[in-house]
C-alpha cells in the first residue's frame, strides 16, 4: 500500500473512532470550527501591523506608567523611586532641554488593575498632543524573569525563550498566513534593523522562522544610508544574459525536484521547499526593488530635546515602514522597526541607560513618538501615504523596563523585567479597549501582568490568525486555562479587551 493511501485510510478510521467527526485540513492560521467565532472579524481585526521595538529597555516611569503617589521622598518603604528617582533633573531635562512646562509633565490616563490612576509622563507629549491616538491606546503591563538582553530580546520578540525550536518572530507568522492566502513575489513582512545594533543581543529573533518553512521568512533589511543591495535586486549586472542564467538555474532546480519524486508525485521535503523558495526569491528581486522605490532609506536627520543627529535611523526606519505598509499595489502586512534612538544610549540601543538615564530616555522616547505620530493620519485627514488606525495596529515593544532605583554609583538604571509595559495603538484596539491591562505596585514590581508569550499570541489573534498551532503557541503558553478555546477567549477579553 502506498504511504498516502495508508494515511488517508488511517485518517478516515480516526474520524470514525472520534464519533464520526469528519477529518479535514485547515489552512495555516485558520481557527478550528469551534473557535472560529472567537477570532475578530472584518472591521475589528487589524489588517496590518507596525511594530517598533524600543531596543535597550524603555523606562515606564517617565513615559507610559507614572503613578506620582509611588516613590515620593516621604514614602516610608520606597522613597525617591520610580518617577521621583531623578527628580533633581526634572526641571533641566523636561523643562530646559525638552521644553515641557511643569504643568504638562503628567496627564491622567486610566485606572490600572489595582485601582490606581496611571498618568502619562512627560515623554509621551507627542502622543498626548493627539487625543485621537490616546483614544485608541492600550497599555499592557508585562513581566518575565530574564535580565540579560541576549535572553530577554528573543523572548520579547517571539514569546519563546532562546533556544526554543518554536522561536518565531511575528513577521514569519504574518508572511506565511498572508502568503498562503495569496502568493505574490513581493514580501508581506519586513524587519528593519539599524546598522548600529549589537549583533550578540539577538535582535535577529524578529525575523526567525522557527518551525515554519523557509518561504515564511520576512525580508530583513538594514537601516542605513548606503543601500548598495538595491542595485543587486535589479539584477542589472546580468545584462542581456539574465534569461540564459534563469533558464540554467531553472534546469538545476527541476533536477533537484526530480530527485524528490516517486511515481509522478512530489515527495514532501522541507529542505527542497526551502531551496525552491530561495530560488524564487532571487527571481523576485526586480519586483521587490520596485516596491522599495528609488529613494528607499534615503538619509534623514532629526532633532529632539536640544540634540540632533544625521543619519537619524529612527525616522529613516519609520519612513520606510510607513511606505511599505501603505504601498498602493503591494502593501506589507507587518513591518518591525528596531529603534536605537536619535543617538545611542550609553549601554547600547536607544534605551539602555546604565550611567545616564534621564536625558537619553527623554531625547530618544520623545523623538520616536513625534516621528511616529507624524505618520499617523489625523481625524479626517485621509492621506493614503500615512497610517490609518482603523486598519493598522501599532505595537511599541521592548525587552524589559528600567529599575525604579539607581544603578549603584551613577545616574543610571539597570534592566528590570519584573514590571514594564508594551503599548498597543489602533487596529483591534478601539475607544472601548483603551486603558491599562495589569498593574505595577509601589515597589516597581508588576502585581498583575501579561507574559511575552501571551502578548504574542494575542497579537496573532488581533490580526485574525489562530495562535495555537504546531509552529506558534500551545495552550500551556497561556496561564491557568484548560483548553485552546478558553485560552483564545482569555486573550481576546483580557489582553485585547474584546468580549469573546
Amino acid at each position: 500500500m502506498r504511504r498516502r493511501e495508508f494515511l488517508l485510510g488511517s485518517t478516515a478510521t480516526a474520524g470514525l473512532l472520534l464519533g464520526g467527526r469528519a477529518a479535514y485540513g485547515r489552512r495555516w492560521g485558520e481557527a478550528p470550527e469551534e473557535s472560529a467565532s472567537l477570532l475578530l472579524g472584518d472591521g475589528a481585526r487589524a489588517s496590518r501591523v507596525l511594530e517598533v521595538f524600543l531596543y535597550g529597555g524603555l523606562s515606564p516611569w517617565e513615559s507610559f506608567y507614572t503613578v506620582p503617589q509611588y516613590g515620593t521622598p516621604n514614602d516610608p518603604d520606597h522613597p525617591n523611586t520610580q518617577f521621583h528617582l531623578f527628580a533633581q533633573q526634572h526641571a533641566e531635562v523636561f523643562g530646559q532641554y525638552c521644553g515641557i512646562a511643569q504643568s504638562d509633565w503628567l496627564a491622567p490616563f486610566a485606572l490600572d488593575a489595582a485601582g490606581m490612576t496611571v498618568n502619562l509622563g512627560p515623554l509621551t507629549i507627542p502622543l498626548r498632543n493627539r487625543p485621537d491616538i490616546l483614544a485608541r491606546m492600550r497599555i499592557v503591563v508585562m513581566r518575565h524573569d530574564l535580565e540579560p538582553h541576549e535572553a530577554a530580546i528573543p523572548q520579547a520578540l517571539s514569546g519563546m525563550r532562546l533556544g526554543s525550536p518554536r522561536m518565531v518572530g511575528m513577521g514569519a507568522h504574518m508572511q506565511r498566513h498572508f502568503g498562503d492566502l495569496a502568493a505574490r513575489p513581493e514580501p508581506y513582512a519586513y524587519v528593519l534593523q539599524p546598522e548600529n545594533i549589537i549583533g550578540t543581543d539577538n535582535t535577529r529573533a524578529a525575523d526567525a522562522i522557527g518551525l515554519h518553512p523557509g518561504s515564511a521568512r520576512p525580508l530583513a533589511l538594514k537601516i542605513n544610508s548606503s543601500q548598495a543591495f538595491l542595485t543587486q535586486l535589479d539584477r542589472a549586472n546580468l545584462g542581456d544574459r539574465r534569461a540564459a542564467w534563469d533558464a540554467l538555474a531553472q534546469h538545476y532546480a527541476e533536477a533537484a525536484r526530480a530527485r524528490y519524486r516517486s511515481g509522478g508525485d512530489d515527495l514532501r521535503s522541507a529542505a527542497l521547499d526551502d531551496h525552491l523558495s530561495a530560488f524564487a526569491s532571487i527571481r523576485n528581486g526586480p519586483a521587490i526593488r520596485a516596491v522599495l522605490g528609488p529613494d528607499f532609506m534615503a538619509e534623514q536627520g532629526g532633532a529632539s530635546c536640544g540634540d540632533s543627529n544625521s543619519p537619524a535611523f529612527t525616522s529613516m526606519g519609520l519612513e520606510a515602514a510607513t511606505r511599505l505598509l501603505t504601498h498602493p499595489t503591494a502593501p506589507a502586512r507587518y513591518v518591525n522597526v528596531v529603534d536605537t534612538g536619535l543617538r545611542l544610549a550609553d549601554g547600547g540601543g536607544g534605551y539602555d541607560t546604565h550611567f545616564d538615564h534621564m536625558y537619553p530616555q527623554a531625547r530618544n522616547t520623545t523623538y520616536m513618538l513625534q516621528e511616529l505620530a507624524s505618520r499617523i493620519n489625523e481625524p479626517g485627514e485621509g492621506d493614503p501615504a500615512k497610517l490609518d488606525l482603523d486598519d493598522t495596529m501599532i505595537v511599541l515593544s521592548t525587552e524589559f523596563g528600567r529599575t525604579p532605583v539607581r544603578q549603584p554609583g551613577g545616574q543610571g538604571t539597570n534592566h528590570h523585567p519584573y514590571g514594564y509595559v508594551n503599548v498597543l495603538i489602533g487596529g483591534a484596539v478601539g475607544p472601548e479597549q483603551s486603558g491599562i491591562v495589569g498593574a505595577i505596585g509601589p515597589d516597581g514590581t508588576a502585581t498583575e501582568w501579561v507574559t511575552p508569550s501571551e502578548l504574542r499570541a494575542a497579537l496573532l489573534a488581533a490580526v485574525g490568525i489562530y495562535p495555537f498551532t504546531h509552529e506558534s503557541f500551545a495552550v500551556g503558553d497561556v496561564r491557568d486555562v484548560p483548553t485552546e478555546h478558553d485560552a483564545l477567549a482569555w486573550l481576546q477579553e483580557h489582553v485585547l479587551g474584546r468580549p469573546a
